[in-house]
């Protein structure tokens, strides 16, 4: 039986893995500051270690075969900096942060050339319900055989695993994660600069826009910290100057009539999509949504 130590395992995406690894056989331990340590170890059926990981010391790490850090983005490199080189060789440390390269880097640094690191980027939040059909990326850095179960794992239990390095995760991630995010908080934070009333408006929406609004609402339902940690250390300087240069060459076309030049923007941008891909795939959405209001009024 494998022992998985999961350092911020009282936070929602620690409990998470915590409930995973369980049920896949694995001894589990969490470790977390939170005075509700004991309570959520209770209540998943795991040990506990009532600590502070950048305060207490922690001699079981010692004893454990994979090491997970679920910490925000600000305290993952001090985490490591304390809990990496007290791995012992042969075992594994792995991190689900949504950046990758400080971490990995750090990994490398802090623990021994025998320890086995892996990156890793869930990306889904705490509300999954199961693996099944989620992407996770990986970034493998040195890699045996403790990698090569947590990889069975994750792909027994249906993930989809992508590999990359460090720096293609950020460069990715930055447009897909850092930009979607910047232009979806931007949404929800003009309609309340504009006092709009979403509730009021639903019944007006057609579901395309019933949808992005929702999508806007489960972004500002998450953790607002981990949310501008993201937009701070992803590589997100040029991409949030290009978008709102973007916006602004928008907004002139629009205040000074230039209708052509509007649409040649349009036309241009097209070409850089296949939009009959984006067609269907946003059709099956919509009439999944529509489905969806169906069976609300029956």
């Amino acid at each position: 039986m494998k022992r998985v130590m999961i350092i911020g395992g009282a936070g929602g995406m620690g409990r998470w893995f915590a409930r995973f690894f369980k049920a896949n056989g694995a001894d589990v331990i969490i470790v977390d500051r939170s005075e509700r340590t004991g309570d959520i170890a209770a209540e998943i059926g795991v040990s506990y270690r009532n600590a502070d990981i950048l305060k207490d010391t922690l001699d079981e790490i010692c004893d454990v075969d994979v090491l997970l850090l679920s910490v925000p983005i600000d305290l993952t490199v001090r985490a490591i900096e304390r809990v990496g080189p007290k791995m012992r060789r042969g075992s594994l440390i792995m991190d689900v942060t949504s950046v990758k390269r400080a971490p990995v880097e750090s990994m490398a640094r802090y623990t021994a050339e025998e320890v086995e690191i892996l990156g890793t980027h869930p990306l889904f939040g705490p509300s999954a319900r199961s693996m099944e059909g989620q992407t996770i990326i990986f970034v493998p850095e040195r890699v045996n055989r403790l990698y090569r179960w947590v990889y069975e794992v994750f792909e027994r239990n249906g993930a989809k695993i992508e590999i990359l390095s460090a720096e293609e995760h950020d460069r990715l991630m930055s447009v897909l994660q850092g930009l979607s995010h910047f232009l979806l908080i931007t949404l929800g934070v003009t309609l309340k600069e504009l006092n709009f009333d979403v509730d009021d408006a639903r019944r007006f929406m057609s579901p395309m826009y019933e949808i992005l609004i929702d999508f806007a609402g489960r972004i500002l339902n998450q953790d607002p910290r981990l949310y501008a940690l993201i937009q701070r250390n992803f590589e997100m300087d040029k991409i949030h100057r290009t978008c709102i240069g973007v916006a602004n060459r928008l907004y002139e076309l629009i205040v000074s009539s230039d209708i052509e030049g509007f649409i040649a923007e349009m036309q241009a941008a097209k070409a850089h999509f296949d939009t009959e891909r984006a067609m269907r795939e946003s059709d099956a959405v919509i009439e999944a949504k529509i489905a969806l209001e169906r069976t609300r009024k029956r």
